[in-house]
């Protein structure tokens, strides 16, 4: 048995889950290898933050990789309704072989474009009973929150009266910023796991989901050495997954997700960029060439790739944008190799050219990431799009900014008998207003 503690209100909804969990057989508090017991969703109209109290895992796995497959598997329109049934279908062939033991809690803080905050509750417990008892089936309740409200899931005992004030007083709160909220969770929660004899760890995973006009933002914060990763599902994937399938970590540590955000948007929800303005400035943009050996993992040469970059004049006003060449990429020197080697997880090797505006030299430069493995002969080569903010440089004044983006990146495939490969890249190059307010 764990606990969750939610408040809401018309402005958003708050949420802290422990990090302890139970063994299906011996009810006793477990370790993290049985995952974590919260997640994130994003849907097309939807943004979910998930957690749940009741068994972590059993002989068939765990509970959280279940419920992030059943999501994952959801069409992307589906809604809050959907969720919860199909959720419900999924928890109550999961609970049936522990019997009365077999408790789950799901807890559902949702936001939606032009609808208010939403807090579902998905469940089989009885909490009438000591200790709380398995019912045959799962009920399904789904709140609009237009007034304040909060919620204890789970050991609901470890926390105090002052405890339950507290919640109350968060909830009714128009003035205490999402921040605030949540240090305030993370605080309850710490001082109910000290009364709780083991069953609710001080360490938490917390969210908010608040409004700015139509838009919904969200933001979850890690409080604790809590290492394992706690899922985020969007378009039918796992991007804590994909990060540590691809991302080296460093040696002896794990990767582990600190803290997360995002925003939820509708039509006519983007910032709108100001008009064009003042006259148009022809300026130029330059750089020398930069030659880097490609090479295995064993450090056999592979092949030399050169990024030119291409002079241009351009012409435009502030807050106006144009496309033009950037670079060409070239292969030279492509050996046969004696083995194939995979595709190397990230972070992938830099080249970083210098460029220039006017003549005069951008801080930092440009940054190519180049990525290179082969694969039953074939050489394989990605060089990922890129961006960067260019400040303070040339005729750029103390509230205003270049941004250049590479329109796409480029991808080759190849064997060393055929033709080297060659591409242009295209690049968007916008001189506008500096979007975060800052000077200087």
């Amino acid at each position: 048995m764990t606990l969750i503690l939610t408040v809401a209100n018309s402005r958003g909804a708050h949420q802290s889950s422990d990090y302890q969990l139970t063994d299906a057989l011996k009810g006793t508090p477990l370790s993290d290898h049985a995952g974590s017991k919260q997640l994130s969703a994003s849907l097309k109209k939807l943004h979910l933050q998930l957690a749940f109290t009741g068994i972590a895992s059993d002989r068939t796995g765990r509970t959280i990789d279940w419920l992030s497959a059943e999501l994952q598997k959801l069409p992307s329109d589906s809604t809050l309704q959907d969720v919860c049934n199909s959720l419900v279908k999924r928890g109550a062939a999961a609970m049936k072989p522990h019997g009365p033991r077999g408790v789950l809690t799901l807890v559902i803080v949702a936001s939606e474009i032009g609808r208010p905050f939403r807090v579902a509750q998905v469940s089989n417990a009885d909490w009438d009973q000591n200790p709380p008892c398995a019912k045959g089936h799962f009920d399904i309740w789904i709140r609009s929150i237009k007034r304040p409200f909060y919620l204890i899931s789970g050991f609901r005992s470890c926390v105090s009266l002052s405890g339950r004030r507290h919640l109350q007083s968060l909830a009714k709160s128009t003035n205490r910023t999402p921040e605030q909220i949540r240090d305030a969770l993370v605080n309850i929660n710490a001082f109910a796991a000290r009364q709780s004899r083991g069953y609710v760890s001080e360490g938490c995973w917390v969210s908010s989901q608040f409004a700015d006009g139509r838009r919904r933002h969200f933001v979850s914060q890690n409080v604790g050495t809590h290492d394992d990763s706690i899922p985020m599902l969007q378009g039918g994937m796992d991007i804590v997954d994909f990060i540590k399938k691809n991302f080296r970590s460093a040696p002896g540590r794990e990767l582990r997700l600190i803290a997360s955000g995002g925003v939820l948007a509708g039509p006519g929800d983007q910032t709108p960029l100001p008009p064009p303005e003042g006259d148009p400035r022809r300026f130029v943009i330059s750089g020398p060439s930069i030659i880097g050996a490609v090479r295995s993992p064993s450090g056999e040469h592979c092949a030399i790739i050169e990024i030119s970059q291409i002079t241009g004049a351009i012409v435009m006003r502030r807050n106006e944008s144009v496309r033009g060449p950037f670079a060409r990429v070239q292969f030279k020197d492509i050996r046969e190799m004696s083995a194939d080697f995979p595709k190397p997880m990230l972070p992938w090797p830099r080249l970083s050219p210098p460029i220039a505006i006017d003549g005069h030299e951008v801080p930092r430069g440009w940054e190519f990431t180049v990525g290179y493995w082969i694969e039953n002969g074939v050489h394989f080569f990605e060089l990922p799009r890129a961006s960067r903010s260019i400040r303070n440089v040339a005729f750029l004044g103390d509230d205003d900014e270049l941004v250049v983006s590479l329109v796409v990146g480029c991808a080759f495939a190849w064997r060393p008998a055929e033709e080297a490969p060659t591409a242009i890249l295209e690049a968007e190059i916008g001189w506008r207003t500096r979007l975060d307010g800052t000077r200087g």
